[in-house]
């Protein structure tokens, strides 16, 4: 999860620092925003998590419980509430390029 927090970090225009929290790495960014990224390689567990003022506002995780959707345990929850499928594989130092792409997406859209 290092190097995927250090691949964030050099390739998000929003990225500001990183911090170390333990169980997570937390990637402080513009606008009060931050993001919680987590993996547990013995477990195959991870979650990618942007936040404002303790809300989650979009987030990725493989936790088994939306067992209809495609590319299942894989999920998105969007910023409008919907769960939908997600790109990530469990691979962060992959997944973080489709994670920085929709950061960058939804600050765009923000931003306008």
């Amino acid at each position: 999860m290092i190097n995927a927090s250090r691949t964030f970090l050099r390739e998000c225009e929003f990225a500001v620092f990183a911090q170390n929290l333990k169980t997570k790495i937390r990637i402080v960014l513009k606008g009060d925003y931050f993001l919680d990224m987590y993996y547990n390689k013995t477990m195959g567990k991870y979650a990618y998590t942007l936040i404002k003022e303790n809300k989650r506002i979009i987030g990725w995780d493989n936790a088994p419980h939306h067992k209809g959707l495609d590319n299942f345990p894989h999920h998105f929850h969007t910023a409008d509430g919907q769960t939908i499928p997600s790109k990530l594989k469990g691979n962060p130092e992959a997944d973080v390029y489709i994670v920085i792409e929709e950061i960058n997406k939804f600050y765009a859209i923000t931003r306008s």
